[in-house]
């Protein structure tokens, strides 16, 4: 089953909160990663524009390419993914574009799931899964 990641799983991975974070979410990306793994291209460039802030952007792109190197795939927009984001953004006006962007890749690769805990993916019909922080 493949999953598409949302910004807030790669900042979670490479910045965690704590060391039991890192371990729940290192796991979650190891096992996601043999489904196979879509990282829309917004949330290359949502990740680029918060870690950079963080670690330069040197580090941020070798963070993108060290998913890459182990099996995530960047997906572009296209005009399909646009046009479906388009449509969403009809229906759920008050979603931010680049989480109907995140949404609409799902849906176009037919991925089953999104890694995030944010809830604008359900409001559009898509399953979401995250770790348990307890």
């Amino acid at each position: 089953m493949t999953s598409v990641a949302d910004t807030r799983f790669l900042l979670a991975f490479k910045f965690p909160p704590s060391e039991r974070v890192k371990d729940k979410v290192s796991a979650l990306l190891v096992q996601e990663l043999r489904r196979g793994l879509l990282i829309p291209s917004i949330v290359v460039t949502e990740y680029i524009k918060i870690a950079a802030g963080r670690v330069g952007l040197a580090a941020s792109l070798a963070h993108i390419s060290e998913l890459e190197a182990r099996g995530a795939r960047i997906v572009e927009i296209d005009r399909k993914i646009a046009v479906k984001a388009g449509e969403l953004s009809l229906k759920q006006a008050d979603i931010p574009i680049a989480d109907t962007l995140i949404a609409s890749t799902a849906i176009t690769h037919g991925a089953k799931q999104v890694l995030t805990d944010d809830p604008h993916f359900q409001e559009l019909g898509l399953k979401i899964k995250w770790i348990k922080e307890t």
